[in-house]
């Protein structure tokens, strides 16, 4: 499968909530720079790089498959911030940042990398709530709630990424029979 294939997949699958911004980066090519080992990030300050990695992670945490720092999501997202948001969307995006680092010091005494995990997804979820109560969080405009964001950098840049087209989903290039009620469990995870 190509990458306009997965994107394709990846648009449907999301009802087509991925922002043009999103796609046009993916179709653009953005992508972390595979075996980058000195990565400096252009857009994210060194604080903001370690606060968008273990959000990352906690979206997409490491199990029996590699999670989204192993991903190097949060390369895939100061790409996306450099040079494919818009002036206004980067801006919206480290408000967000920022957001999350005050409600975590005046809700738990911490910075939100510091927390333990419990209480970083406590966070999390306040942080969704505030995005489901309040999707359009700028009147006459179409940006989304930071969490909203975050989730679809998140997402899109993991599954992009070859940890996640190649090791987290599963490609059958010989299929066999279509079985449509085939089980969950029997499967195990998403086919790509």
């Amino acid at each position: 499968m190509d990458r306009r294939e997965a994107i394709k997949q990846l648009a449907f699958l999301s009802g087509g909530a991925l922002s043009l911004t999103t796609v046009a980066g993916i179709m653009g090519g953005c992508s972390a720079e595979s075996g980058s080992s000195g990565f400096t990030p252009q857009t994210l300050s060194a604080a903001q790089n370690k606060l968008v990695t273990v959000f990352s992670e906690r979206i997409i945490p490491a199990t029996d498959t590699p999670g989204a720092k192993a991903a190097k999501v949060n390369e895939f997202i100061d790409h996306m911030l450099t040079n494919w948001n818009t002036d206004q969307e980067k801006e919206h995006f480290l408000k967000g940042l920022n957001h999350v680092e005050e409600f975590s010091n005046s809700e738990f005494g911490s910075n939100f990398v510091e927390l333990s995990k419990d209480d970083q997804i406590s966070l999390m979820e306040q942080l969704e709530q505030e995005a489901i109560d309040n999707p359009n969080p700028v009147p006459g405009s179409d940006l989304k709630p930071f969490f909203s964001m975050m989730k679809e950098f998140t997402v899109v840049g993991y599954y992009t990424s070859e940890i996640g087209a190649s090791e987290e989903l599963k490609s059958n290039l010989v299929p066999g029979y279509y079985d449509a009620c085939m089980p969950y469990s029997e499967v195990g995870r998403a086919w790509s």
